[in-house]
């Protein structure tokens, strides 16, 4: 998986002005992932990452906010069966939801050296959340050395 510099058009004390790609950018992502809590930070490396990948992404992404503004949708699961889920602004919207779900961008090429994928988070990554209280994020170790050999105590009583 290749790796974004990320370069930040942000001050870290600051959120973005209203009008601003990084203000609509955040705004489509809690509307496309539910009103999921985000990292600023984090929105702007995938913003980037986003627009690296496909430079034509930001006319992309204000066609999606502005297609969103006039069909009056407030939430995602408006999007069901939605005739914007379709076509450029549905595979936008995609594009987003993945790069917050999967913590990248692109896509991976197995078994090459190089690809298109560019790393937005791996910890913040949104598919995580859900089993996290069960599931180790991959390579994060919450027990010592060899934590593994022995099953958790809940499998034995289960």
């Amino acid at each position: 998986m290749g790796f974004a510099v990320f370069k930040p058009s942000l001050s870290w004390g600051r959120m973005p002005s209203e009008s601003s790609d990084a203000a609509i950018f955040i705004k489509l992502s809690v509307l496309l992932t539910n009103g999921k809590k985000m990292s600023p930070v984090i929105a702007l490396r995938a913003l980037n990452c986003l627009q690296e990948e496909d430079p034509s992404f930001q006319e992309e992404m204000q066609l999606l906010a502005n297609a969103l503004r006039v069909a009056n949708i407030l939430s995602a699961d408006e999007l069901n069966n939605h005739l914007i889920m379709t076509g450029p602004t549905g595979d936008t919207a995609k594009k987003i939801i993945s790069a917050w779900y999967l913590g990248y961008t692109g896509t991976p090429v197995s078994l090459r050296a190089s690809d298109n994928t560019r790393f937005v988070s791996y910890t913040d990554a949104f598919a995580y959340a859900p089993t996290l209280d069960a599931t180790v994020i991959p390579t994060y170790s919450r027990g010592k050395t060899n934590y593994w050999v022995q099953p958790p105590i809940t499998l034995n009583s289960d």
